[in-house]
């Protein structure tokens, strides 16, 4: 789902952020964790030591990359068809080979728990993947080839496909937010966009509704919430009417799609529904096309363009 530019120009601040020091049994000595995110996703099971950051392997998992791992050798192999590479990499080692040839690396693989953490920004570059690291919000942010394509069509794509990408990605609440606890019960998650638009919505799940922007890191950033059980209590600051606007309510156990329009004054109006035996067998769609809508929203110039 992107192409963010593997740029050279953030390789000090996310190599000393992503790099790997060789033992994982060293005393960590951190200041504060950053966050990293892999293809829109918190990834809550990074091993940090010496403000060094791994990240597991199963995590980039990708079908543009073919990833194996030798138990008994402690090696990860890699490889991209299309970038016609192969990546060797074991445990502990400061070597890695690369198409046969042995390359020095100070980011060797770590096996921790008989989990297995790979040095990310080396094997993102080499096989076609990208980094980017924002440091006002101290994270980093991960795309593997299938994550930058999503990417692309998000920002920029067409409006459909770019709701759906946008229906999957979590929600992410910087350190400015105070997020309410859910309380309530549920099994339909609703997305509601302006008309025309993907970059915005608000998202009805167990009682909460949320409000939340596409950032140019293509994180889904949480900006109100609203309690409507409990103690409906809210937070952040309430977006302007959408307008127009359509939505599109998921219903996960049953795999049904419910979809329509909203007019400005909220009186919401059903179009269709698709399940997922009207869809080949298939799980039903997240987003589907709406007559006479035309994106407004796209950005030209993002990162990956």
């Amino acid at each position: 789902m992107i192409n963010l530019k593997r740029t050279a120009v953030m390789a000090g601040l996310v190599g000393s952020l992503l790099a790997a020091q060789g033992s994982a049994s060293a005393a960590p000595a951190v200041k504060e964790e950053a966050s990293v995110f892999v293809n829109g996703r918190l990834q809550v099971e990074v091993l940090t030591v010496n403000n060094r950051t791994f990240i597991q392997l199963v995590a980039l998992k990708d079908p543009a990359w073919n990833i194996s791992y030798e138990s008994k050798k402690k090696t990860v192999i890699v490889s991209s068809p299309s970038n016609q590479k192969t990546i060797t990499l074991k445990a502990g080692e400061k070597t890695a080979e690369i198409n046969g040839k042995k390359v020095a690396i100070d980011v060797p693989v770590t096996v921790k728990e008989g989990r297995t953490y790979v040095p990310l920004r080396f094997i993102s570059e080499q096989l076609g993947g990208a980094v980017s690291f924002n440091k006002e919000e101290n994270r980093a942010v991960i795309r593997t080839p299938s994550g930058q394509a999503d990417y692309t069509t998000l920002m920029s794509g067409d409006l459909t496909e770019a709701r759906e990408v946008a229906s999957r990605l979590e929600l992410v609440y910087e350190d400015s937010f105070k997020p309410l606890p859910e309380t309530g019960e549920g099994f339909t998650i609703t997305n509601t966009y302006p008309k025309g638009e993907a970059l915005r919505l608000k998202r009805d799940y167990k009682g909460m509704t949320w409000y939340a922007e596409v950032n140019k890191e293509g994180l889904l950033v949480v900006k109100w919430q609203k309690d409507s059980l409990g103690e409906k209590s809210e937070s952040g600051t309430p977006p302007k009417s959408f307008g127009e606007a359509v939505f599109f309510s998921d219903n996960f156990m049953s795999e049904l799609l419910v979809y329509g329009t909203v007019t400005a004054d909220g009186k919401a109006t059903e179009l269709g529904r698709i399940s997922s035996e009207g869809n080949g067998g298939m799980a039903s769609a997240l987003a589907v096309p709406i007559e006479g809508e035309i994106r407004s929203d796209a950005v030209a110039g993002t990162i990956g363009k």
